[in-house]
């Protein structure tokens, strides 16, 4: 058997584990497939079929083509443990390149690239070592060449003490919302770790890396310090540098400043909503009368004048069809995840905790945002 040597260790950013009683990987063995799809590897590129191995109970991946490639980003985080262990069983023959890659942060910057021997049903071990703080990793698989490839028993789990005396792989300076130590902000790529208004989503973590910093800004003109869209459903909605008023009535705020309406709405440390007007005010102009109340909810959405009366008039800004007199509010429909970050699907929203933890949170519509009665 042959085996390659890297490793990955974790400093403690948080209380908060990853994993599945140690297992870092979704559908270890390739089991669960949806339709002609692999349910928790993503294809990238190329086409992937389930076929048979040496074990008619066992259940492979035949990377079909000559340039194929499958994912899956993993929670798997600071406070796991030491060291992963990543393993799997190959049959690829001699006209075919197949790498394993590790992504750390799942920023695209491949940490570790190593080609999977040619062989007859092997089975193969990476041990793995990171360099802490990290907030999970992206595990790639991919193939060259006109030959067969066929991957089968795929896990990775942590282990303790498997990894001693490996070098770490360094994932570099860390990217916005990503786990930092205030006591070392140079791991930012910013340069700047401060206390988040969102914890981070995989380890929740209280300090995440920033593009500014609200208590004393240094965005230039024209931009305000805010809240900026994640980069991966691991990390944390950063604090950055944002364009003055470039957020629609709905988005998620800091400061007023940020939001188009000149108001954002927020209770306690939470991030807020830009809003139309507050609860506690007075609806003036053409909304003069309507009730200030919350646009997609209690708790929930933005405060805008006449939410759920069926009086706003025309042109007037809207969160849902039950705002509008006209009964249609046009906007771009708002889908969220439970901790309030947009979302396409659920692939975009923070991982679950216990036995959910290696699976995407819900993604949900709320509402309209930068809505206007029609």
């Amino acid at each position: 058997m042959r085996k390659s040597s890297f490793l990955f260790v974790v400093v403690i950013a948080s209380q908060m584990g990853a994993t599945k009683c140690g297992q870092v990987l979704r559908d270890p063995g390739f089991d669960l497939w949806c339709g002609e799809e692999l349910c928790a590897w993503k294809t990238e590129r190329g086409q992937v079929k389930r076929v048979p191995t040496w074990h008619e109970g066992d259940a492979g991946v035949y990377m079909a083509g000559t340039d194929v490639a499958i994912e899956q980003l993993t929670p798997v985080n600071s406070n796991d443990d030491t060291c992963i262990v990543f393993d799997l069983v190959a049959n690829v023959d001699e006209n075919s390149e197949v790498y394993f890659n590790v992504d750390i942060q799942g920023d695209g910057k491949l940490e570790m690239h190593e080609r999977i021997p040619t062989s007859h049903w092997k089975p193969l071990s990476y041990k793995i070592r990171i360099k802490p703080p990290y907030d999970g990793i992206r595990f790639e698989l991919t193939k060259n060449g006109t030959g067969d490839a066929v991957l089968a028993n795929i896990g990775a789990n942590t282990d303790h003490d498997g990894c001693n005396g490996l070098t770490e792989l360094d994932p570099g300076p860390i990217r916005n919302g990503a786990t930092c130590n205030p006591l070392e902000p140079t791991t930012c790529a910013s340069g700047i770790c401060i206390l988040s208004s969102v914890e981070v989503a995989s380890t929740g973590s209280a300090h995440a890396c920033a593009g500014c910093d609200p208590a004393a800004p240094n965005c230039g003109s024209g931009e305000v310090c805010g809240l900026g869209d994640s980069f991966s459903p691991l990390f944390a909605e950063p604090t950055e540098c944002l364009p003055t008023g470039s957020k629609e009535v709905g988005e998620r705020c800091l400061t007023g400043p940020e939001c188009a309406s000149g108001g954002c709405f927020r209770l306690g440390a939470e991030p807020g909503r830009c809003s139309t007007c507050y609860g506690d005010g007075t609806c003036t102009g053409p909304a003069a009368g309507l009730q200030c109340s919350a646009g997609w909810g209690p708790m929930v959405g933005p405060e805008i004048c006449g939410a759920g009366s069926h009086q706003v008039a025309a042109g007037q800004p809207c969160g849902t069809d039950d705002d509008c007199a006209s009964g249609h509010c046009n906007g771009t429909v708002r889908n969220e995840c439970d901790d309030g970050r947009p979302c396409i699907s659920p692939a975009d929203c923070p991982f679950g905790s216990g036995d959910k933890a290696l699976q995407n949170g819900a993604c949900t519509t709320v509402g309209i945002q930068g809505g206007t009665c029609q």
